[in-house]
């Protein structure tokens, strides 16, 4: 056997024995009934070893955060091709239990409500105008409630973006989310994007070290809309200058930085 060969096959095993190690150590750490978790800031993916488990505090979640990162380190350097994740802890939000939140007719009508007075407020007359042609438009080939009520909450995103600027959007929404009772009962960013998606129009939100994440239940073309979200996130933080912007599959929003992606938000 060649000396080079000899040194592979036991480079290898110490390999093999740290990754076990580190696995060893993981699981130890996770509690299935956690709401911390580990995942890539950039795309919100939860990769091998991290992408089951769970831990009991976020102290707990930052030691598997230093393991993860050697574990794929380890990775990295015996397969340069293996991906690079840029992993922190996340904190799962508690949705609001169902009979507390909205139901999406009631949210979608909420939502709308409130902008279409607020647009007339402002001016905005050939905005409210391409909303409802729009609307009529698209609800000729309709005939389901919830279905409408979606429809509407489309026509009424897109069309504030098509129309109105960025800060346009901000005016129009601020005034919105005082009109609104979609997060009337909500104290915190946390508490009102819960209520988004206790009504079926936000799923899988989590806490980020960076904000909070989301996955689209409501789209136009390759967009998310982000427009209940918005608007619960001002209703109360009023001072917040929302960016909604695209985390992998889903979306991501922070309080500072915008107004960016306040009716909908890119996901291609």
């Amino acid at each position: 056997m060649r000396a080079t060969d000899s040194r592979r096959r036991w480079e290898g095993s110490v390999m093999g024995d740290d990754l076990r190690t580190m696995r060893e150590r993981l699981d130890g750490l996770a509690n299935e009934d956690g709401r911390f978790y580990v995942a890539c800031a950039r795309t919100g993916e939860r990769p091998f070893p991290v992408g089951g488990l769970r831990f009991a505090d976020r102290e707990t979640a930052a030691d598997a955060v230093e393991l993860a990162r050697a574990y794929r380190g380890t990775l990295e350097r015996y397969d340069p091709r293996a991906p690079h994740y840029d992993l922190v802890v996340h904190e799962q939000t508690e949705p609001v239990p169902p009979a507390d939140a909205p139901s999406l007719p009631d949210a979608c009508h909420d939502v709308t409500g409130a902008v279409f007075e607020a647009l007339s407020g402002a001016g905005h007359r050939d905005a409210e105008r391409t909303v409802l042609d729009a609307y009529f438009a698209a609800a000729e080939a309709t005939t389901d409630p919830d279905d409408l009520c979606v429809v509407l909450l489309r026509c009424t995103a897109r069309t504030l973006d098509e129309e109105l600027t960025a800060q346009e959007q901000a005016d129009v929404l601020a005034d919105a989310a005082r009109r609104a009772d979609i997060a009337e009962d909500a104290t915190s960013v946390g508490d009102a994007l819960a209520t988004v998606a206790g009504a079926d129009l936000a799923d899988a939100l989590a806490e980020t070290a960076h904000g909070w994440r989301f996955d689209p239940t409501v789209r136009v073309v390759d967009a998310a809309v982000t427009l209940p979200a918005a608007i619960a996130v001002l209703a109360v933080q009023p001072d917040a200058e929302p960016v909604f912007d695209r985390a992998g599959e889903g979306v991501r929003a922070r309080l500072d930085g915008g107004p960016t992606g306040l009716a909908t938000a890119p996901l291609q």
